[in-house]
């Protein structure tokens, strides 16, 4: 049996402030939010305000890893998004998700700050 992947995921603080939906959508949103990010293999970080901007506003984007090892990636584009094996392409994205990850906040303040925007909500 091959091991869980792991999952890591970096989000700017706007996913949790901007309201989407009635005040109980948004509720339940981030709720299941805090749910996925309790799960061992999941981790969830925020990049907050105060770091804007950040090369992320670009444009979201996934890296799959094998055995430690990027191979894969994907980028958002409107409408369609691209995956490429490109390793010049893939050595771009490591270095900006390098430097998204370097302005957001650990992972236990970024549960904090989705645990306060749950409260909030209902406000």
């Amino acid at each position: 049996m091959s091991p869980l992947p792991s999952i890591t995921v970096i989000i700017d603080e706007s996913v949790i402030r901007h309201p989407i939906g009635s005040t109980d959508i948004m509720r339940e949103q981030l709720g299941h939010l805090l749910e996925v990010a309790r799960h061992p293999q999941v981790t969830i970080q925020l990049v907050p305000y105060a770091a804007r901007p950040h090369c992320g506003l670009a444009g979201g984007f996934i890296i799959a890893e094998r055995n430690g090892a990027a191979y894969a990636a994907f980028a958002e584009a409107q409408p369609f998004g691209r995956t490429f094996d490109d390793r010049r392409l893939i050595a771009e994205l490591i270095h900006r998700y390098d430097a998204i990850r370097a302005d957001a906040v650990p992972f236990k303040q970024s549960l904090q700050l989705i645990e306060e925007a749950v409260i909030q909500v209902g406000r």
